[in-house]
């Protein structure tokens, strides 16, 4: 089981409160966020969301539980935002070390009219 995945499935369902929404937003299937779901209430020992055939509302301990949550996903998500930027940069100066030191001995040079 992809921890990463559950918690995200657990955080999109609390926020719409509802598994078919947290399916659409996540791109797959809502008996797939159902089964993320409760992998991870089972792994923690606890239940997050009180289900009935219409509502899906957190428990106290899901309601807890979200918060910490969504601080792991934003830090992740910005982590991931440093590392593109770090990414972006090395690679702007790669092309800019290759047109400064290899580019001009093998383009060739304009000619003056």
């Amino acid at each position: 089981m992809d921890s990463l995945t559950s918690l995200t499935s657990f955080v999109r369902t609390a926020e719409t409160l509802s598994f078919v929404q947290a399916a659409r937003l996540l791109g797959i299937s809502a008996s797939a966020v159902g089964k993320n779901v409760a992998r991870l209430e089972h792994k923690l020992g606890v239940r997050l969301f009180n289900r009935s055939t219409r509502n899906v509302s957190l428990t106290p301990e899901g309601a807890a539980f979200l918060t910490r949550c969504q601080s792991i996903l934003e830090q992740i998500q910005e982590a991931e935002s440093r590392a593109d930027q770090q990414s972006l940069t090395a690679h702007r100066q790669t092309e800019d070390f290759t047109a400064r030191h290899w580019l001009p001995p093998v383009a060739p040079r304009p000619h003056r009219l």
